[in-house]
């Protein structure tokens, strides 16, 4: 099963993050073949590290969660709050082979749909898939978010490639999903490839 895996950096723990770096690396490449992204989201002009996100594959909730549990950054106190819903891809693309243009900067989106808010979800759904085939080049990962049960939808995640966060900020603010209020619970934050997971540093 894929699961989306938000993990938040405590404030002020830049430094203990920087002498733990190599640790998580180490960690991260023992789960190459059940990755399809990894990587930190980070202020807009990717200064600080505010958090990790991951999109990877395990048999259940339990074991994505132990995952969490043995990260380094957790076990050093670095990071302490994360967020795990199933997820359902509508790309097939992984960080190895994803959409993406040299010198373009990646956005991550992740948001969860206020409650009772079903109605809204259904009747903007073809407005917003034609609306997202629009974008299709720039979209790198996209799906819905799971309760965990699999079967009810939650929530949406995008992973972008695009020019700047001014574009990111413009498909974010037109798309009908958003536009109608779907959303409650919001992560935008830019984005990038983890070390061991960027095609252009292999």
């Amino acid at each position: 099963m894929l699961y989306a895996i938000l993990i938040f950096d405590e404030p002020g723990s830049t430094a203990q993050r920087d002498k733990c770096r190599q640790r998580h690396l180490d960690y991260l490449q023992r789960f190459d073949d059940q990755t399809r992204f990894a990587g930190p989201f980070t202020t807009g002009d990717d200064g600080v590290d505010l958090g990790s996100f991951r999109q990877m594959e395990f048999s259940d909730i339990k074991a994505a969660t132990k995952h969490v549990e043995d990260e380094p950054y957790v076990i050093n106190g670095i990071q302490k709050r994360w967020h795990i819903h199933r997820f359902e891809t509508s790309t097939p693309y992984t960080w190895r082979d994803c959409p993406r243009t040299k010198g373009n900067i990646q956005v991550l989106f992740h948001a969860l749909d206020n409650p009772d808010a079903g109605s809204l979800r259904k009747e903007n759904t073809s407005a917003n898939l034609a609306y997202l085939a629009k974008h299709e080049n720039t979209i790198m990962s996209r799906g819905p978010l799971l309760a965990d049960q699999g079967e009810i939808q939650i929530g949406s995640l995008f992973l972008l490639d695009v020019e700047d966060m001014t574009v990111a900020e413009e498909f974010k603010n037109n798309m009908p999903f958003y536009e109608s209020g779907l959303y409650g619970n919001i992560i935008f934050h830019r984005w990038r490839f983890g070390r061991v997971f960027d095609q252009f540093k292999q």
